[in-house]
């Protein structure tokens, strides 16, 4: 800023700056005094407007005590142009404060005031304030419609002058955000476009189903694509991954079947170190997470309200011939992300009529990431809540079956009933919805603990038909083919769903010890059990591979931890129970146990 005034930034964060560009200390409320007076236009307003506008939750009498307090501090704001507010019995003046609003009074005259503009806009009017409820509030809200409405109009115009169609493009993108229902700026995006944009029907009956059966007032799915953080030494590559994001993004602005969080706002939510929290706040119902790394462009869309990877797949980006892989990608990606959001709009609109359930789910979900009985028992009460709000919600049916196939497993006492309640609920789950690959899941993990290996596998085949990028389905299909005498393939498999969930749930790395252990890699075994977070349910997998390795010393350390968590714990009775299709793996098994002490 120039001049010896002050300057007010109302976009974004509430600021006011001296004439050196420094931040001057002033009370937020000062600061809405200041707003009102500048972007209303008035400069002038009584004391008692302000006071009840600024302190609407208070007595009149407390209202402008604090207001002349505020006034007190301000009128001590004096630059050689003057002070910043004045004030006489009756009435605040405003003094010497250019404000950002103005930049929306010029918006028609170039092309450089118009994208000003929009940079305000995209932060929002007082968005970081705490505004007063009522009046305040309400001018607010009036005020930012204006500047939308103002901003818009510029849009159209700016489209018969402005050679940059990619502004344009982005600009279309915050409006579709705001507004998806906006046909003249879908119009005009389609106008100022590369080439074609998607083109998509809703496909299915099931979908025609599920809407007659929904509110009238059917919120479509929000979907936010999170550009990759920047990654390794190539600046270029990392940028072509961006663009591709957001070409996809636009493209699937100009869509009718769903709204797209725009490309500036997700870059934002990328950023923030609680993504869960703003993509809650935002509305969203698929997120696309992507990630660069050696092997590429990572992408995985995630379906929130139940926490499930839909789709993920890795893409090459070289030097070599980037527009056609930024094309080729970009195409890919957005007919992933398309034909998930059509093919699960019906599931879309059960979440919306039961909100409930879901989150009493995604609690219990979050249970589900530890190991430990209490995080297991509190799941499942979790599950419980879920399906008093849904008595047929085939994920909580799942979720329980979970937990006591879980308990069996951590309780090592081969309970019988604890597997026939789990393979209960997977078959009600099933039931419910034939293609939820987690019901599949379970019914296979239970068939493996119950002895039929064969049909565990059958059974996690037909779940990772209908989940392929589902990670918790492969860790169990390797969990299984472990059992099966298949160590490696188990690995591999094991990697897959890492690399698909790569935050992993202590179980993977549990199950990824115990194929090592098999394979003799007992070092191996020992750092995937090293990286849970919980170590304890690892212990005597950990046990038997020191005392393989000859260390008997830590073999009788984490002995003596496993018996302090299971006192009763019997090798031989164990492996009685816990099914391998060839002897060889009990053997050894019993040999790294014996040696460790049990």
């Amino acid at each position: 800023m120039t001049g010896a005034g002050y300057h007010l930034r109302t976009f974004g964060e509430l600021r006011l700056t001296d004439a050196t560009g420094g931040t001057v200390a002033c009370p937020e409320r000062g600061l809405l005094i200041l707003a009102y007076l500048v972007a209303s236009g008035q400069k002038v307003a009584t004391r008692e407007k302000v006071a009840t506008m600024v302190w609407p939750d208070r007595e009149k009498s407390v209202a402008f005590k604090n207001l002349r307090s505020t006034l007190w501090r301000m009128q001590h704001l004096v630059t050689p142009a003057g002070a910043v507010l004045s004030a006489t019995e009756m009435e605040v003046a405003l003094g010497p404060v250019s404000c950002d609003v103005s930049d929306f009074e010029s918006i028609n005259g170039s092309e450089e005031s118009f994208c000003n503009a929009l940079s305000l806009w995209r932060d929002t009017f007082l968005s970081s304030a705490d505004l007063p409820p009522g009046r305040y509030a309400a001018w607010v809200m009036e005020k930012r419609r204006s500047f939308t409405e103002v901003l818009r109009s510029g849009l159209i115009k700016a489209e018969q002058r402005s050679a940059d169609r990619s502004k344009l493009r982005a600009a279309c993108a915050h409006f579709l955000e705001h507004d998806p229902a906006d046909t003249t700026v879908r119009e005009i995006l389609q106008r100022v476009s590369y080439g074609p944009l998607l083109s998509v029907r809703p496909p299915a009956v099931a979908v025609k189903q599920a809407e007659a059966n929904a509110p009238q007032a059917v919120q479509l799915p929000r979907v936010a694509l999170l550009p990759p953080a920047a990654f390794g030494s190539d600046p270029m590559l990392h940028a072509v991954s961006v663009a591709v994001i957001e070409d996809i993004t636009i493209g699937l602005c100009a869509l009718r079947s769903m709204t797209v969080v725009a490309p500036y706002t997700a870059e934002r939510i990328r950023e923030a170190d609680d993504k869960a929290t703003i993509l809650e706040r935002h509305g969203v119902t698929y997120a696309l997470d992507c990630r660069m790394s050696d092997q590429g462009l990572f992408t995985q869309l995630i379906y929130l309200p139940s926490d499930q990877i839909v789709w993920a797949d890795r893409f090459l980006i070289s030097p070599a011939g980037l527009l056609k892989q930024r094309q080729e990608i970009a195409y890919h990606v957005a007919r992933a992300v398309t034909q998930q959001v059509e093919t699960g709009r019906a599931e879309h609109l059960d979440y919306l009529a039961h909100p409930e359930a879901y989150y009493a789910y995604l609690g219990g979900l979050r249970h589900l990431s530890g190991l430990g009985l209490p995080d297991v028992r509190r799941a499942r009460h979790e599950f419980r809540d879920a399906l008093k709000h849904k008595h047929d919600f085939a994920q909580a049916l799942s979720g329980m079956a979970r937990t006591y196939v879980t308990e069996w497993l951590l309780t090592a006492r081969a309970d019988d009933e604890l597997l026939s309640v789990a393979e209960r609920h997977a078959k009600d789950a099933i039931g419910s919805n034939e293609a939820l690959p987690t019901a599949h899941r379970e019914i296979g993990v239970v068939k493996l603990y119950q002895g039929d290996l064969d049909e565990s596998l059958a059974a996690l085949d037909r779940a990772e038909q209908l989940g392929p990028h589902y990670a918790d389905v492969l860790y169990s299909h390797a969990d299984t083919l472990v059992h099966a005498s298949r160590p490696g393939e188990a690995l591999e498999k094991l990697g897959n769903a890492i690399s698909l969930n790569p935050l992993a749930p202590d179980a993977y790395l549990w199950s990824a010890a115990g194929a090592s252990y098999f394979l003799g890699e007992y070092e191996q075994a020992i750092g995937f059990a090293h990286d849970m977070k919980d170590k304890s349910p690892a212990d005597r997998i950990v046990a038997a591979s020191w005392a393989m390795l000859g260390d008997r010393k830590k073999a009788r350390q984490h002995r003596i931890r496993a018996l302090k968590a299971n006192p009763t714990f019997d090798v031989d009775k164990w492996l009685a129970v816990i099914p391998f299709k060839e002897q060889w793996q009990k053997d050894l098994y019993r040999e790294g146990l014996k040696k460790a002490g049990f």
